[in-house]
This record gives C-alpha cells, structure tokens and sequence, in this order.
C-alpha cells in the first residue's frame, strides 16, 4: 500500500507541474514493476514518434483501484474523459476513456473513432489539422492495432480516443484489467526518414559463436497459413502479393538473458537517437521485434522494399534465439524459425 500511495503522489505532482508525456511512461513504469503482462510498440514515422502500451493483469482489485485513483488525477487535467462504472451482482465493471492532448490550435481536438466526424462542423479546420497530420508515411502494424484494439477493450460506454496525441484507456471486467495507452508526437526533425542503419545492433552480435545461416521464402500469392506462419506483413507492397526473400543469420546464446536486455536497450536507444530513420520496435521483457526500409528512392520511386529486420526471443530457461535478416519485399517468417536453417 505504501508504494501504491507513493506512486500516486508522484503522479499527482508530474501532473500539477503539466509533466504530461512523464506521465504515462510513469505509471508503465509502476505497472511493470508490480509484474503486470506489458508489450510496447514505437514508431518513428517522417511525421510521428509514437509510443503504444497494451497492459494485462488479472484478478487484482487492488491494482485496478490504483490505476483508478490515479487516472481520476489525470482526467481533472484531460482534454476529454469519460468513465462508466458498475457492480451489478458482484461483477465489477470499470472502464475509462481520457485524453490528455488533442490535436488542432489549441490541442483540444479529438477524434473518436466510434464516431463520424463532420467536416462542414465547427470543427472543420482541426479536423482537417488531424486528418493532415495523423496520416503516417506508409501502413503499418502500429495503425493495423487501432482496429484489433475495439475487441480487446470490453467495457460499456467506450468512447476510443486512437485520434488523440495523448490517450489512456483502461477496462476491468469480471476481473481482467487492460490499458491501452498512448502518446505521438511531432517528428520535427523529418529528413531522410527511411535508409534505416542497423549496423549499431549488428556490432552486438559479433563474437556470438552458435550461428547458422538462414534464408527464408514465400512466393507471391502463396497463402499464409498459420500452421506454417510465425509472423508475416501484408502491408509495404500489396502489389506483390505476399512475396519475401530473406537471407541472414540465426544466433543462439544458452545465458543469454544480458544479451537480450543489452540489444532492447540498444534498439531504444537508437530510436531515441535517429528520428529521422523510419522504423518500428515492438518488444516485452522477452521478446522484441526491431525493423526499418532501407533505401528511400528504391522503396518510394521502383516500389522495392529492402529492409533490415532484427527478432530476439528470450525462453523461460534462459536460451535466446535471435533472427537478425536482410528483407526483400514482405516479411514472413516460418513457425519453426528456431530450427530450420533454410525454407522455400
């Protein structure tokens, strides 16, 4: 309890001095801490450095009060919030929806996805400031979410704030709890966005002694069975239907719990430090997913997508398995990519 309360005061004086990108990360922070299941997807875009949480706990009243008197602080300071509440029969039911910062002149426009929004309203030109500025360079995963998350929300009176620079949402429903929350903020920096340069991860792995080399194929038009399929994008040239060469390494470490925390920190860091190279990280405590196109001129003028691709995975005993590829069109990747060398 005496860490709950010092965590709530902390976050009640980040929120009175208008700290507002601290204090999301803040309470992520106090979340995994406490060993909630956490996964976090970044992107650096031309036009965006976005940050996404998708939080899981279950069966934990406790903690659910704590984010509540939390989020209650944060939504005295929202642009927008909502929150709908019920015990009905013994079943708790919580659910909030708050939006720190809009977007528009004042930062007080948000687009509720649940909604249509129109055009010739009042709200015509933040609108058109959103629709301008929420567009990233190329889809990706990270967009693709915004659709799959309206299903693993589910409390009632959902008002879906994907539309806001700064958002949280939290559901607790017959004793599951899930937070999304996120924030984006203006790439000021823009420039060369794609010509991604792994190469400073790359060193990490020099010296690794059990490595083999890896290619990996899928035709184009070829179906994407599950069975066979461990991950796999549909979305950088649809035109090809599929279509993925890779050549590139797999590396094992049996103790390899420091390395795998040495690279996840190296991948933060690099996006931390290259705004203007565009890429995506998606990782939890054990499992990261690091990639980004190239050559911009090849990818934006012949429509050919090179990209660098760099997958750890760190199992319960301790081994890690990491996937560092050179990607040609799509990415996919077999089921069973820990022991195949080479598949077709």
């Amino acid at each position: 309890m005496r860490r709950i309360l010092s965590f709530i005061l902390l976050v009640s004086c980040a929120i009175g001095v208008a700290a507002q990108d601290a204090q999301l990360d803040d309470l992520m922070k106090h979340l995994a801490e406490r060993g909630v299941r956490m996964s976090v997807s970044r992107i650096n875009d031309k036009f965006h450095l976005s940050r996404r949480y998708n939080v899981t706990f279950d069966n934990d009243l406790s903690m659910a009060d704590s984010i509540c008197t939390v989020l209650d602080r944060m939504a005295r300071y929202a642009v927008e919030s909502y929150r709908y509440e019920s015990h009905r029969n013994g079943n708790d039911t919580i659910t909030y929806s708050i939006a720190m910062r809009g977007y528009g002149i004042k930062d007080d426009y948000v687009l509720d996805l649940a909604r249509v929004e129109d055009p010739s309203s009042s709200w015509t030109n933040d609108y058109s400031d959103f629709r301008k500025t929420h567009s990233y360079l190329y889809p990706n995963p990270y967009m693709q979410q915004e659709r799959r998350f309206f299903e693993l929300l589910g409390g009632n009176n959902r008002k879906m704030y994907f539309g806001a620079r700064e958002a949280v949402m939290f559901d607790y429903v017959q004793g599951r709890g899930n937070i999304i929350a996120m924030t984006t903020q203006v790439n000021e920096a823009q420039g060369m966005y794609y010509h991604f340069d792994i190469s400073p991860l790359d060193s990490l792995l020099n010296g690794i002694a059990d490595s083999r080399p890896v290619h990996y194929s899928h035709a184009s038009g070829a179906p994407i069975l599950i069975s066979d399929t461990y991950y796999f994008t549909d979305y950088l040239l649809p035109k090809t239907k599929g279509k993925s060469e890779s050549l590139g390494t797999l590396y094992v470490v049996n103790d390899g719990g420091d390395l795998y925390h040495r690279l996840l920190n190296a991948a933060k860091h690099h996006l931390d430090t290259n705004p203007t190279q565009c890429c995506v990280l998606e990782y939890t405590n054990r499992h990261f997913k690091l990639s980004g196109i190239k050559n911009t001129t090849k990818y934006r003028v012949n429509d050919i997508a090179e990209s660098a691709f760099l997958m750890a995975d760190l199992d319960k005993d301790g081994k890690l398995y990491i996937l560092r590829l050179d990607v040609d069109g799509e990415y996919w990747i077999p089921r069973n990519w820990k022991e195949l060398e080479t598949t077709n």
